[in-house]
């Protein structure tokens, strides 16, 4: 399904989706002028939702997951109750999952114990009930020691675990190809969010390194407010554009590489390669080094992998692909910082990327982490086994200059922590962390088996990507973030597809 070839066929598809999240995107900006539209739009996506998914459950799905990859954290709309920001993913989650309930309830009182066997078949049902298991108890835990407010804003992230039940019981409830045609919308939706975000990302850049008058101060000023990302003035006039959901583009590097494998035609090599280009100038422009360090891992796992099983022709060939798409993907950006219309000032510094890479480097972000580090690996001491539940606060010394405009001596006390393994470590104990780690072993697992058996790419793909997950995980909290569970939620249900090993 990750090849050109499927992208052909459902080229117009892609295309209508991709249209549709730039009229979003872009009706989200015009509400930055016209509070009272953020609203209106808040509400009509809500009301949609709710038709949508009464009438059939999988068209709610798509608007729950088509948010989920291009949106960043969920506030690309939202609702301001009382100075409480409710954002349009949590309420497109709890329609999803209050429709899903009624239909559920609605199909047992026809089958009864037919439709109980039926969930009782959901992949990997063990690992994730013993992973829900630490998660409630860190839920209590929370509540009673840091109160309701914090442990339910720490743990909302979590309950997009819960998607797992109207996913499986689209694939209980239809046929085959209902089933395949589910997937394939899917797979299209998050085609067209990546295509999307490498064009935003590239845009912004644009934008910026041109210092486009009238734009580019409120463009700034939506993406802080509504959560959408960071964009920071790397100096020279080149700037990092960096979207929490672009993890899906590094996902995407990884699920597409995997291609030039079986890539023969010269065409296809060379759309492969322009895809892959445009994928890593993103990649690069975000500047992330969890990104970076998640893409590196993967790579490297995926070389050994086509080393052991395809040979080493095969090898050089998709290394030096990774390679020359990484050298036209600079070539890209630098297209984009210096296109001559309008004048452009703005230098590609390559000392930028090289401070980027360096991890011990005094730089705030890096410096606020270490002394982040210190703070969590002294609590962990006295909390290493069942932990603090969710909401649990701690305070350090941080170097961002956000946080020095509000405390002079740098004092930040949050409960969310980049380090996010540490995060789960601390909310859930060390139990909660084994048990999260044997749901991830089982799901690559059962990808490793699906490809080994059936020399099915994608699910050598799956893996891989799940591996720069974990890998991400250590430096930026994903695998408990709605955009890192989504994924992982998602990959875990159609590996156990019956349907996969034909895609």
């Amino acid at each position: 399904m990750f090849d050109f070839n499927y992208i052909l066929k459902n080229k117009r598809k892609i295309a209508v989706i991709t249209a549709i999240i730039f009229l979003v995107e872009a009706t989200s900006f015009l509400s930055y002028y016209y509070p009272n539209l953020n609203i209106i739009i808040f509400f009509i996506l809500a009301l949609s939702a709710i038709v949508l998914s009464i009438y059939k459950l999988e068209w709610g799905l798509y608007m729950v997951t088509a948010e989920l990859f291009f949106d960043s954290m969920g506030y690309i709309f939202f609702w301001d109750n009382g100075g409480i920001k409710i954002s349009i993913r949590i309420i497109l989650w709890l329609i999803i999952m209050s429709v899903w309930l009624a239909k559920f309830l609605l199909t047992w009182f026809k089958e009864k114990s037919g439709l109980i066997k039926k969930y009782l078949n959901i992949p990997f049902l063990k690992s994730f009930s013993l992973l829900s298991f630490f998660v409630i108890l860190a839920v209590i835990f929370g509540i009673i020691k840091n109160g309701f407010s914090d442990a339910f804003f720490d743990f909302n992230a979590w309950l997009f675990f819960t998607l797992i039940f109207p996913v499986w019981h689209i694939m209980a409830v239809n046929k085959d190809d209902q089933i395949k045609n589910f997937w394939s919308n899917i797979v299209n939706i998050f085609l067209a969010a990546i295509i999307f975000l490498v064009f935003k990302s590239l845009l912004v850049l644009f934008l910026f390194s041109h210092n486009i008058p009238g734009v580019i101060y409120d463009f700034y000023y939506w993406t802080r407010t509504y959560s959408l990302g960071e964009i920071t003035n790397m100096g020279d006039g080149f700037y990092r554009v960096f979207f929490q959901s672009q993890i899906f583009i590094v996902l995407a590097f990884i699920l597409f590489s995997i291609q030039i494998i079986k890539t023969k035609s010269r065409k296809e090599k060379i759309y492969l390669l322009i895809f892959l280009s445009f994928l890593a100038s993103a990649l690069i422009l975000s500047f992330s080094r969890s990104f970076w360090v998640g893409a590196v891992c993967s790579i490297l796992f995926l070389g050994l992998i086509i080393l052991i099983k395809f040979g080493f022709k095969t090898t050089i060939k998709y290394i030096s692909t990774i390679l020359l798409s990484l050298i036209i993907g600079f070539l890209i950006m630098f297209v984009s910082i210096k296109f001559p219309w309008p004048n452009s000032q703005a230098q590609f510094n390559l000392n930028s990327l090289s401070s980027r890479a360096n991890i011990i480097s005094n730089e705030s972000a890096i410096s606020s982490r270490w002394a982040l580090l210190k703070i969590i690996k002294g609590d962990l001491k006295n909390n290493f086994l069942i932990g603090r539940g969710f909401g649990a606060r701690l305070e350090y010394q941080s170097s961002d200059p956000r946080v020095l405009e509000q405390s002079a001596d740098g004092l930040y006390s949050t409960y969310a922590f980049e380090w996010g393994w540490f995060d789960i470590w601390l909310k859930l104990g060390l139990l909660g962390v084994l048990a999260y780690i044997y749901l991830l072993i089982t799901i690559l697992k059962e990808a490793w088996f699906n490809f080994k058996n059936n020399k099915n790419l994608l699910s050598l793909g799956i893996l891989s990507a799940i591996i720069c997950l974990i890998a991400i995980n250590f430096f930026t909290p994903y695998l408990n973030h709605p955009l890192g569970i989504g994924f992982l939620l998602l990959s875990s249900l159609f590996l156990s597809n019956r349907l996969c090993s034909k895609y």
